[in-house]
């Protein structure tokens, strides 16, 4: 009697212990914070997927829902509204009139940039122009149709600077706007003769031996922060969270190190290049011969950058004045992210 008394007791226990487990697990499901992020996707989406999938953001109590969306307008408008928390999106005229129509979203950080040894959007020129040098072949764009996929937007900047560096200027080609994808066609028909164009189509179109990269390698010699072509942008509502906000912004400089280390000293490299091609649904040879995108470890911000696309968006009248960074830049999660993980050398 005994035995069977201190068996339905240990049962009871187990039941009660098991239900205490079921309950906690529960509460610390509900007690996680909802996150959505959304970008135009892609491989510099990388710094997510690895926090995703190291288990950063739920080590954080973070759960990242990531969307989809065609167009930095479309995400701009998204987070400014609350729609999104965190978004990845291109810096664009409507980024920097946001702040004068009240709309209070914070940049925090890099989702894509360029520096040495890491440019994933190129000037590319298609091979009937080849000639000895990429400034001769850049030169023999005089004329001729160069595609962007937005005037509003970095790479309209980008694409411009690239080609000052060898004396053409915006009116002496033909400025075409179109999606990344279809550049690949329009460079095979002959319908354009340059683009300015991100990976994985870049090595697409050079592989297929459609187009010669005439960038520069000192285009991307910048010795200071890197210049950050896409933004990583917090909501205002999000911004306010700080402790989601610090959260999410230390798992992700975590996964954004990891990919780093993968690029810069070559550590776990395969496993790495086998994550971004499955989250991305590219080929694994896409990821292992692709240029790789910048993305700062320490998510420092180059406000000269900023300053300079603010500028040419003016002169090229899509804004009608440049506003104040203080109020849009927020360097500080970074900072507190810094704080615990110390910088990245």
């Amino acid at each position: 009697m005994t035995s069977i008394a201190h068996f339905t007791g240990f049962k009871q226990a187990a039941a009660l212990a098991g239900a205490i487990i079921f309950a906690s697990s529960a509460i610390q499901a509900h007690a996680q914070t909802q996150v959505r992020f959304a970008s135009v996707g892609g491989l510099t989406d990388a710094g997510l997927y690895l926090a995703e999938e190291l288990g950063y953001f739920r080590e954080a109590g973070l759960v990242v829902e990531m969307k989809r969306m065609s167009n930095a307008p479309t995400l701009l408008t998204s987070i400014a509204t609350n729609q999104l928390e965190v978004a990845g999106a291109s810096i664009t005229p409507g980024m920097f009139t946001a702040m004068t129509q009240g709309m209070k979203l914070k940049v925090v950080g890099d989702k894509q940039s360029v520096r040495p040894g890491f440019a994933a959007t190129r000037l590319v020129v298609v091979k009937a122009l080849s000639a000895d040098t990429p400034a001769k072949m850049v030169q023999a764009l005089r004329g001729k149709n160069v595609a962007v996929s937005a005037k509003a937007g970095s790479s309209y900047y980008n694409a411009a600077s690239l080609l000052a560096d060898h004396g053409v200027t915006l009116t002496d080609v033909r400025i075409r706007e179109l999606a990344f994808p279809n550049m690949v066609t329009a460079l095979a028909t002959g319908a354009i003769e340059g683009a300015y164009i991100i990976e994985p189509f870049l090595s697409e179109v050079i592989r297929k031996g459609l187009a010669v990269d005439v960038s520069n390698p000192g285009d991307f010699a910048s010795t200071g922060p890197a210049r950050i072509n896409v933004p990583l942008v917090y909501s205002e509502k999000f911004a306010a969270n700080r402790p989601a906000a610090e959260a999410f912004m230390l798992a992700y400089m975590k996964g954004v190190r990891v990919y780093n280390d993968a690029f810069v000293k070559n550590i776990d490299k395969e496993k790495v290049i086998e994550i971004l091609a499955r989250r991305a649904g590219v080929e694994v040879e896409t990821v292992r011969n692709s240029n790789p995108a910048g993305l700062d470890p320490n998510q420092d911000i180059n406000r000269e950058s900023f300053d300079e696309i603010q500028k040419f968006f003016v002169d090229q009248g899509l804004m009608s004045a440049a506003v104040p960074l203080d109020d849009l830049i927020d360097p500080s999660f970074a900072a507190a992210a810094i704080a615990k993980i110390g910088r990245y050398k």
